[in-house]
């Protein structure tokens, strides 16, 4: 089995939204913390953009924040609608690396998180939302969304990735 780290949402744009700025600053360091663990592992780290964030690509808001640990190792993606595989190279990049399971983070729980995680298991991928690694615009909203998928923790991901080839 393999398995991936999907960054969706991290721009610039969504940190400076009053409501979401302590929630995605403390999703922020769990996403750092997980996608060490990956990198390390040898496994892949997807970074997804949002491109109505800001003015689109080129724009300060759609740049990722600053304080996102990111890699040039790490496959970057652009997409327009919330679920991140609908009319995207993600389905297509994930069967090329044989991932089998992937691991959801970012922003925002209630809809890109939401709806990415939807996506995959409707492609046949296992899934999973980092628990503690997602924000949004709602704090009930985060907890919901966790509340009624999988979810998974830091620590069982350590042991997972430094247990599988």
């Amino acid at each position: 089995m393999s398995i991936a780290l999907l960054i969706i949402d991290m721009q610039k744009e969504f940190r400076e939204m009053e409501p979401c700025k302590e929630m995605v600053s403390n999703a922020l360091e769990y996403i750092n913390e997980v996608s060490s663990l990956f990198r390390e592992a040898g496994k892949p780290v997807i970074v997804i953009q949002d491109e109505e964030a800001g003015d689109g690509p080129g724009s300060e808001g759609y740049e990722l924040m600053d304080d996102l640990d990111v890699m040039e190792s790490d496959i970057h993606l652009s997409k327009i609608y919330s679920n991140s595989f609908w009319k995207t190279d993600l389905e297509r990049t994930l069967k090329d690396l044989d991932v089998e399971f992937v691991v959801v983070s970012g922003f925002a729980a209630e809809h890109c998180v939401l709806f990415t995680y939807n996506g995959a298991i409707e492609r046949g991928f296992g899934a999973s939302i980092l628990q503690h690694g997602i924000a949004g615009l709602d704090k009930s909203r985060v907890k919901d969304t966790q509340d009624i998928r999988a979810v998974i923790s830091y620590e069982a991901l350590k042991y997972i990735l430094k247990n599988i080839n």
